[in-house]
């Protein structure tokens, strides 16, 4: 069975859902995440329900109060943050999401936390908590307001939107404490910063479980990619796979000895995800 067929699978009901706490698409960027996010969305057969923001402006973080004028709410609502949801949030029943901020870490509602959706109300999402001590356990989450601010603009804006996105897809970066049994990891282009590919592979229990998909800025697999590490290190890694599997030729020089030991595997990706 191939992704896109198990997805649907799931969600006519004759796969069980819980199995989707141990699988997910690891990729670099937020762009790729919410691409991946929707296209798997839209091959549910459920009943699609939208919430939208309110933004503003903060009160204490605005000084001059044509600020309001030079950045209305519309241009508000197409702001993207690191870690902030996203002014239109589209959700189905049985969907995996991710908490972005912790709610109630006692009760195992933490950033990070991986959840199913069984309720969409208007004023809290139900989900069943799919991993951990607390797995199984039914939570409720609310709306909240969250304050976001970057260095480029000049204000602090205020998002009340619910601390969630959909995560059949999920950034390299937020993947790291997450340990999956099977794992995609798609790189459209190659990995940005150190240590992201190491991140990536290490999130799986074993080999067995991690298919990589290499674009590398081409239209076309491929079975090469660069892997980032610190300027003080050389490495090439050449991947070469065939039929039955993969291997790796890997060269490390490290020309500092001062430096702590830094050491990566690295796998090919397989064709259909099994």
């Amino acid at each position: 069975m191939t992704f896109p067929q198990w997805v649907l699978a799931v969600g006519n009901g004759t796969v069980p859902a819980a199995s989707l706490d141990n699988r997910a698409v690891i990729t670099p960027t937020n762009e790729t995440v919410s691409r991946i996010n929707a296209s798997v969305l839209s091959c549910i057969p459920e009943e699609t329900k939208t919430y939208y923001s309110t933004d503003s402006l903060c009160t204490e973080s605005t000084d001059d109060s044509e600020l309001e004028n030079l950045y209305p709410v519309e241009f508000l609502n197409s702001l993207v943050f690191n870690g902030m949801p996203e002014h239109e949030l589209s959700l189905k029943l049985y969907t995996p999401i991710m908490l972005l901020r912790n709610i109630d870490p006692p009760a195992g509602m933490c950033n990070g936390t991986r959840l199913m959706v069984v309720h969409l109300g208007t004023n809290a999402i139900k989900g069943i908590i799919l991993t951990g001590t607390y797995e199984g356990t039914v939570v409720a989450i609310p709306r909240i307001a969250l304050n976001f601010s970057e260095h480029k603009w000049p204000f602090t804006m205020k998002r009340r939107q619910f601390p969630v996105r959909l995560c059949y897809a999920m950034t390299i970066n937020k993947s790291q404490g997450q340990t999956l049994d099977r794992a995609g990891v798609f790189l459209p282009k190659p990995v940005f910063s150190h240590g992201q590919l190491y991140v990536a592979i290490s999130r799986v229990r074993s080999a067995a479980g991690l298919r990589f998909l290499i674009h590398n800025d081409s239209s076309l697999p491929t079975n090469c990619t660069k892997n980032v590490v610190y300027t003080e290190l050389y490495s090439e890694l050449i991947f070469q796979g065939n039929s039955e599997g993969f291997f790796f030729n890997s060269r490390l020089h490290i020309s500092s000895p001062s430096l702590p030991y830094i050491f990566s595997y690295h796998y090919l990706y397989s064709r259909t995800w099994t």
